[in-house]
């Protein structure tokens, strides 16, 4: 009898061996509360109509609950626990009277609160046979006839499900371990690395070794590339200059960083940045190189077009600021008093900003005849004299560099228009037709007849006899565009023609 009792209290070597790489194989004593196991003993309560369901993994010197109900401690001592019993053998473990039977009548859960009397327990058994826990159901009455048959079955599925759960715990856990690791052999791979060939070589250049990208991007093989052979694909007028710089870092004991061009396999050569850094041995001496080669070439093209745009962009605005002087002393001319400057100043430099608005979208709304004539009337409140406008002409796409002053030159017509001409009174007509022609040696021209009647007589010195825009239109127009026009004014009408060229030159015949 003694020596029952003794092994009913102290657990074989073997098996709690067994029972404690089982639980540190599914890593899950002291974690978290997971709502898979939580549900499992609310199903567990509730079928078998217990108030306290646990899922109880038993340790060598404790037993520690996944899941509860109905009981506050998350473990107990091993000495108190009454699963250990269930583990002793297989399938369901039930004792009815918990106070009758000689292994529990002394627990002081029994014997005290919460004064328990009925156990149920289901094992958790791993697929290789080794019980490590059990689900359970606990009641503070005796149940003589245990539990019904619904509630066994349905207990023993509860404890299979629970396994499941652990095993599917595990093997996510053992997955994400992999993946983690996996991913930080790769970061570890990556991180020394930069976009592009990865080398290494000797201190005088001599090729040890290529990425394969070098290879295929080259189309060297191996043996054309290692060596000095890499050299004969770096752009001739870069060639000297490259290993002799290498050669002055690797003497210098210091990292290599150049630009250069390298000739891929079709025959184009493309810009890399390259970067080199010594290695040094065990003894501290610099015995090799390891390099990367990233390309550049993109962003050395946009470099190249940012330059030419700076350039054109200070040129626009020397121009620009030239035009706004030549505004400036004309209208200063032109004009009488301070506010009459005023006004009429910033109406041109108003139509200035609008032209510029255009041009900076050229890029991608090419500029037409017919949106610069709408831009200048729209800015007078020509949609509202739309019976007494009328546009007729092709789509035809201006020259950049035309646009300005051809620009200035119809918000002169359109203010005359507006103030003194054809639609200062509702009797009057705007005309304006467009279309282009064949011109001397092929030249492709663009002809514009502006035409108004209905002009009250103009008094003498009105601009529209004499003024800015008359001489922007009879002076600078021929001069700053090789354009040929006339400006012809009667008492009630005016008619002015603008015939410009649309190409940069004329086409010679042969």
């Amino acid at each position: 009898m003694e020596e029952a009792a003794l092994a009913d209290a102290t657990m074989p070597d073997l098996e709690e061996t067994a029972r404690s790489n089982a639980l540190g194989r599914y890593a899950i004593l002291d974690t978290a509360p997971e709502p898979a196991f939580d549900d499992l003993v609310l199903l567990a309560s509730r079928i078998c109509e217990a108030p306290v369901a646990l899922i109880s993994l038993v340790g060598s010197d404790r037993q520690w609950f996944k899941a509860r109900i109905g009981l506050a401690p998350s473990e107990m001592p091993i000495e108190q626990s009454v699963c250990r019993h269930a583990l002793k053998q297989a399938g369901l473990f039930v004792i009815p009277d918990l106070k009758l039977d000689p292994r529990t009548s002394g627990n002081p859960l029994v014997t005290g609160e919460p004064l328990i009397r009925f156990y149920a327990g289901a094992q958790l058994v791993t697929s290789d046979g080794v019980a490590f826990g059990t689900i359970c159901v606990i009641d503070t009455k005796p149940r003589p006839e245990g539990l019904t048959d619904n509630q066994a079955s349905s207990l023993e599925a509860l404890a299979r499900q629970a396994m499941s759960q652990m095993e599917l715990r595990r093997v996510i856990a053992e997955r994400a371990e992999t993946a983690l690791r996996r991913s930080e052999e790769r970061f570890q791979a990556l991180a020394n690395l930069v976009p592009g060939f990865l080398w290494s070589s000797d201190l005088v250049g001599r090729a040890t070794w290529f990425s394969e990208r070098w290879y295929e991007y080259s189309g060297q093989s191996e043996p054309e590339a290692l060596g000095y052979g890499w050299q004969t694909v770096i752009h001739p007028d870069e060639r000297e200059y490259t290993i002799t710089g290498f050669r002055a870092a690797m003497d210098q004991e210091r990292p290599y960083n150049r630009e250069y061009r390298i000739r891929g396999k079709d025959g184009i050569y493309r810009w890399f940045m390259v970067r080199a850094e010594p290695i040094r041995d065990a003894a501290g001496q610099i015995d090799r190189c390891y390099g990367a080669v990233t390309d550049i070439h993109d962003l050395h093209e946009l470099q190249q077009r940012q330059a030419v745009l700076v350039d054109e962009l200070q040129h626009r605005t020397r121009n620009l600021l030239a035009v706004v002087r030549s505004i400036a002393q004309q209208t200063m001319t032109q004009t009488g008093s301070t506010e009459q400057f005023c006004d009429r100043f910033n109406d041109r430099l108003a139509a200035l900003s609008r032209v510029q608005g255009l041009l900076s979208r050229s890029d991608k709304e090419p500029i037409t005849i017919q949106a610069l004539i709408q831009i200048e009337l729209d800015a007078f409140g020509a949609a509202a004299m739309q019976a007494q406008v009328a546009l007729k002409g092709p789509p035809v796409r201006l020259r950049k560099v035309s646009v300005q002053t051809l620009a200035l030159a119809l918000h002169e017509l359109a203010t005359n228009a507006r103030k003194y001409g054809s639609l200062a009174n509702e009797q009057g007509r705007l005309w304006v037709s467009w279309d282009t022609y064949r011109g001397e040696d092929e030249e492709r021209r663009l002809s514009l007849v502006w035409q108004e009647e209905g002009i009250r007589r103009p008094q003498e010195g009105s601009p529209i006899r004499r003024g800015y825009g008359r001489d922007l239109i009879e002076k600078a127009l021929p001069y700053a565009l090789k354009a040929r026009t006339s400006y012809e004014l009667s008492e009630a009408q005016l008619r002015c023609v603008i015939d410009l060229p649309l190409t940069d030159g004329a086409k010679k015949r042969p």
